[in-house]
């Protein structure tokens, strides 16, 4: 018989736990911070003072994914030039980049962008934290929305939710682009799902379904073989992108596992194909810079970019929007 968690509690942090703080200290001072336990074996720190992206996840106690020397980096540090924007990139379990410009820097039209664009600088505004019944059980959701807008340019909004359920190890995140300009607008998104010790290490296996699959320069077509293959740390080491074509389910969906089958942790991250239809896979092995990230795209990460001819970024009206939903699901067998 199903159990009423709800008579058993006098408050929900019983069930899953929420606190909200704001960062001191360097140059994360100020950066808003909500910290969340799923009532199960997840934690994850999500930063609605940069993207509402996920600083960190841990599941049974375990760190996921990579976190860069810088740390927390303010927005307010954020420079658009060139490479700079490396200087803010903690790399976190997930990195938004986009609405304009992802990839390389470049210069179209006179206007210079710099490396993945500015969303990931970009504070959340109207956050909300709920928690709601959900039948004899609870579902707890985390809310904002990111502006990126200026006079004579784009006007755009990212809504992002990630909900979560009591004691089941998985969340949903859910984007919804919107144009709120008067014009129509193309944009482009990359997430960047980034995993780190000691989920990856050199007994690490990824799943993924390729149909084929393509280096991004000369020294990744060496090493295009070992694609799969997760090494030890060594210095110097000279980072690796792959462009793959990722097969569909019957549901239409994409996706991959990340496994550690000696620590028995892992993720699962599927997604609507149709949507995301383009694939990052960047193995970066060195000492202390130890990461794998696994990216799901709506256009080429090396396409035409935005003001240039053929590009395939999705396309906005005045007032339209566009929805995205990952699905994330943490294991401890395959």
């Amino acid at each position: 018989m199903a159990r009423d968690v709800f008579a058993y509690i006098g408050e929900p942090d019983q069930l899953m736990s929420v606190r909200e703080a704001r960062l001191l200290g360097g140059r994360q001072d100020g950066v808003r911070m909500i910290q969340l336990d799923n009532g199960g074996a997840l934690e994850c720190t999500i930063l609605p003072g940069r993207a509402m992206d996920l600083y960190q996840v841990r599941y049974k106690g375990a760190n996921l994914n990579y976190i860069a020397p810088c740390g927390i980096v303010a927005p307010a540090y954020y420079d658009a030039r060139g490479t700079e924007w490396l200087r803010s990139f903690y790399v976190g379990f997930l990195t938004t980049c986009g609405l304009q410009h992802i990839g390389s820097p470049a210069e179209i039209a006179g206007e210079v962008r710099g490396l993945h664009g500015r969303e990931a600088n970009c504070p959340a505004e109207d956050v909300r934290v709920t928690r709601d019944r959900a039948g004899d059980s609870m579902e707890l959701t985390v809310e904002g929305t990111m502006r990126e807008a200026r006079i004579f340019g784009e006007n755009l909004r990212l809504h992002r939710t990630y909900t979560f359920s009591y004691g089941e190890d998985a969340f949903t995140l859910t984007d919804t682009v919107t144009n709120h300009g008067f014009g129509a607008r193309p944009f482009l998104l990359s997430y960047h799902i980034n995993f780190g010790y000691p989920l990856l290490c050199e007994d690490t296996e990824i799943l993924l379904d390729s149909l084929g699959v393509e280096p991004r320069d000369a020294h990744a077509a060496q090493e295009i073989s070992r694609w799969r293959e997760i090494k030890p740390p060594t210095y110097p080491y000279q980072e690796c992108c792959y462009f793959h074509e990722l097969a569909e389910d019957a549901q239409g969906r994409s996706g991959y596992t990340i496994y550690n089958p000696r620590r028995h942790i892992g993720v699962r991250v599927s997604w609507k194909h149709a949507d995301l239809p383009c694939f990052c896979q960047w193995k970066m092995l060195g000492k202390g810079e130890y990461v794998l990230g696994m990216e799901p795209l709506n256009a080429p990460l090396d396409g035409k970019k935005i003001g240039e001819e053929g590009c395939t970024a999705p396309v906005l009206q005045p007032g339209e929007s566009k929805t995205y939903t990952l699905y994330f699901t943490f294991i401890e067998e395959l």
